[in-house]
């Protein structure tokens, strides 16, 4: 054998022995993506409010620093979102969220219902609190209701203040009869016209334009029937 034909004969039995080496090794697996635990709230207080399906955008999930000696009522008050009755008594409102008269906001402590009266309990590390919707009797699972939102944008006069009303959504309601239930809305006396929304009265060059989901709508549109989950707005704006 040649010196040249040897030296090709060593080059491929070592390229041969390269290669097996190589495939004999094992692919490297990737490594596992680490386990992020999520944060321990149990030396807080966690406040968790419940919009269901009516109002979803309210739900949201709050938490408090424990303090001794703070009672229910307290953190309810220093939450910011929420905002109660006069008389302490109740919820008027959630964020600018308010409910008709068949709706309320019901508190829960440790999934146990508590009156306004029970309000003054004293919290203790861990507890949570659920402020959610339900119906004034208990009558009905609202789950599954459909609902009508009306909107408030009187911005011209509060900057950037809106208003949420909520009501639960019934066959054959109408725009007109969602505005006078919400009890912020003053008709003329044919209540064909808006004179005053929120005790507001419009100036000279303001008016208050009525929409529905976004669509404006002239003055016979108080009249139109109303579907679930349909907005209704109503927004001042000048001339």
């Amino acid at each position: 054998m040649s010196y040249k034909s040897g030296l090709i004969l060593i080059m491929i039995v070592i390229t041969a022995l390269l290669s097996t080496a190589c495939a004999a090794q094992p692919i490297e697996e990737p490594e596992p993506l680490v386990q992020v635990e999520e944060d321990n709230h149990d030396d807080d207080i966690t406040l968790k409010i419940d919009g269901s399906t009516l109002i979803p955008d309210v739900t949201s999930n709050l938490h408090f620093d424990y303090m001794e000696g703070i009672t229910l009522r307290q953190a309810l008050e220093s939450s910011q979102t929420i905002q109660l009755t006069n008389e302490g008594k109740g919820i008027s409102s959630v964020g600018d969220v308010s409910l008709d008269s068949t709706l309320e906001w019901g508190v829960k402590l440790n999934k146990q219902d508590l009156k306004p009266e029970e309000w003054n309990t004293k919290l203790k590390k861990g507890d949570v609190i659920l402020v959610y919707v339900k119906t004034v009797n208990n009558e009905a699972d609202l789950s599954e209701q459909g609902a009508l939102i009306l909107t408030v944008n009187n911005s011209l006069v509060n900057s950037g203040e809106r208003l949420h009303y909520v009501s639960r959504y019934e066959d054959n309601i109408t725009v007109r009869d969602l505005l006078r239930m919400s009890g912020i809305v003053t008709f003329n006396l044919n209540n064909k016209r808006i004179i005053a929304v929120n005790g507001h009265q419009p100036g000279m060059n303001e008016k208050w334009i009525l929409k529905v989901n976004h669509k404006e709508l002239r003055e016979s549109g108080l009249e139109m029937r109303l579907r679930p989950h349909d907005h209704v707005q109503l927004e001042l704006v000048r001339m």
